[in-house]
Parts: structure tokens; sequence; C-alpha cells
């Protein structure tokens, strides 16, 4: 596999270019790999092995990232928004914090100098999430021990200054 050909082949892709083919890196070994700023939007990396990667400000938004290793990658500045993490080992991770709740993976991530906090498939500012935290979880029917120990999750991303290594 040419990594610079299917990124290349994936941003024509994202343009609408000819000869553009979303990225399928499906299974990949890209371990210790430097995507730092790769667009990698919508890009096929389930199970793909991004141990040790470098992904640091790269376009993750909507990629399917489900089964993958991203221990000990850099995600700074990484954009996950909208990015299938099912399943994803997401331990040592680096500017990303995790938090295994009893019904969903919850984990919250600096983008652009803002605080995000995805649960499950939701993802909204962090400070979002401090006012809406109760009513989404009695919409997703959430028991009240549920709604505080997420919520406190949500208290804790909000009251640090920031998210780092």
């Amino acid at each position: 596999m040419n990594l610079k050909l299917t990124l290349l082949t994936h941003l024509k892709w994202i343009r609408g270019e000819n000869g553009g083919v979303r990225a399928n890196l499906y299974g990949a070994n890209l371990s210790i790999a430097d995507l730092s700023g790769a667009n990698l939007s919508r890009a096929d990396l389930s199970r793909a092995n991004l141990s040790g990667a470098d992904l640091s400000i790269a376009d993750l938004s909507g990629a399917d990232l489900s089964g993958a290793n991203l221990y000990g990658a850099n995600l700074s500045g990484a954009d996950l928004s909208g990015a299938n993490l099912y399943g994803a080992d997401l331990s040592r991770a680096k500017s990303i914090i995790g938090f295994y709740g009893t019904l969903h993976f919850a984990f919250a991530y600096e983008y652009n100098s803002e605080k995000y906090i995805k649960i499950g498939c939701l993802t909204k500012l962090a400070s979002k999430w401090l006012i809406e935290y109760k009513e989404v979880g009695k919409k997703e029917n959430y028991t009240e021990h549920q709604i505080n120990l997420y919520g406190g999750f949500i208290k804790f991303i909000n009251d640090i200054p920031k998210i780092k290594e």
C-alpha cells in the first residue's frame, strides 16, 4: 500500500475531483506513522493499527475508527467530530480523556481551542453538555444514577483549564 497515494486520492475524493477514491485503510498497519495534518475525513480506518501514530491536527471527522488501535496515538488538535470510535482502543492516547460509563464510552478532546465531549454517538461542546446533560440523559432513557455519573465527567471536563497529554 502506498500511503501517500492513498491520502492524495482520498483528498481528491473529498473535493469531488476526478480520480478521487475514499481511503480504505481497514486493518492497515499505520503504527507510528506520521499523519499529522492529514485529511482523513470520512476515511475507513476501522480495525487499523494506529498505535503511536502522530495524528495531531489531522481531520478525522466522520472517519470510521471502529475497532482501531489508537494506543499512545497523538490526537492533539485532531478533529474527531462525527468519528465512529466504537470499540477503539484509546488507551494512553495523547490529548484525550476517556471515561467508561455504565452505558457508553465517553471521551473529551480539544479542537480549535474548544473542549468537546462525545458520549456514545453524540458530540457536543463541553459547555453545551453542561447545560443539556440531564435533558439528554432523560431523553436517552438513562437512569438518574447514570445521568449523575456522566454529569460528573462533564463537570470535571468543564472545570479543567485544558486537556493535555
